[in-house]
């Protein structure tokens, strides 16, 4: 009776059997917390942020596109007084706007812009965990719809392809370097070094006289040694007189097929050079003389 209503011998059984028997007579240690050590474990759970932020993913292809643009241009930030590390805008570069989330599932971005216009290129991001800002390549950009005096755009960027990495851009800031701008422009055809310009009459802008003809231009990409910024027209004044006049629009305001238009500064046509032809070298044995002979 005493082991089917649970007490006794049945009972003390079963607790025996799971593990549960303890000693009454034990004493029970005093494990409580010193209140300095306390204090401190409190400290510092207050001390940790609760929400700590998103770590970007900065090892994304976008910034490798960037980089590689990037070491093709020479940096010529502009100077300035007062300089910030932490803010872009005192070391030459301008900020465009802001990141403030993925569109579509492409890569795309959505950018909150001051201007309402947005040209592609080499431009700059800044996540928020780093200082500076790294260089990508925007492929194409398109105005999505105004909010008062922002505009948000719809920015694509070479290497970035899918919404994921779209979303960790989220809060980072779109900067453009100074001359960015210049560079991405596309340069006009008709300054562009070409043997077809050798032989055309170059025409005196003020006075409309032909002061000679072109003799050769000089390509800075094909003479790299020659430490040339721009290329250059050689105008034969003469026979003997010739003058390197800068082809670009300051000096050539107009290039045609038939004549070459130049305003050229003052002082530069006195600036002529006598040119040598190249001697050729002689082959064999030259004739003698007929007074030697």
């Amino acid at each position: 009776l005493a082991a089917a209503a649970g007490a006794g011998r049945g009972a003390a059984s079963k607790r025996r059997a799971k593990g549960q028997h303890t000693n009454k007579y034990a004493k029970v240690k005093d494990e409580a917390l010193d209140p300095w050590d306390a204090a401190l474990e409190r400290a510092a759970a207050d001390r940790k942020p609760k929400n700590p932020p998103k770590a970007y993913a900065l090892k994304l292809k976008c910034f490798e596109k960037g980089a590689n643009e990037a070491r093709k241009r020479p940096a010529a930030p502009r100077a300035v007084l007062d300089f910030d590390a932490r803010d872009p805008t005192t070391f030459g570069f301008d900020e465009l706007g802001t990141i403030v989330g993925a569109h579509g599932v492409r890569g795309a971005l959505r950018v909150d812009c001051v201007s309402p216009d947005l040209a592609p290129g080499l431009r700059h991001l800044k996540l928020a965990t780093r200082r500076s800002p790294r260089p990508v390549v925007v492929t194409s950009t398109r105005p999505l719809k105004r909010l008062g005096a922002l505009t948000r755009h719809v920015v694509e960027i070479e290497g970035c392809t899918n919404r994921g990495d779209a979303a960790r851009l989220a809060g980072a800031a779109l900067y453009a370097r100074d001359g960015d701008e210049a560079a991405d422009a596309e340069p006009d055809d008709a300054y562009a070094p070409s043997k077809k310009l050798e032989g055309l009459e170059v025409v005196d802008a003020t006075t409309g006289d032909v002061i000679g003809t072109v003799f050769d231009v000089l390509d800075p990409h094909e003479s790299p040694g020659a430490g040339l910024a721009a290329p250059l027209l050689e105008v034969a004044l003469d026979e003997k007189r010739h003058v390197l006049i800068p082809l670009a629009p300051e000096c050539v305001p107009e290039v045609g097929d038939e004549n070459v238009v130049v305003d050229a500064p003052p002082g530069l046509l006195d600036l002529a050079f006598v040119y040598e032809p190249p001697s050729r070298p002689v082959k064999g044995l030259l004739a003698a003389p007929e007074g030697d002979a």
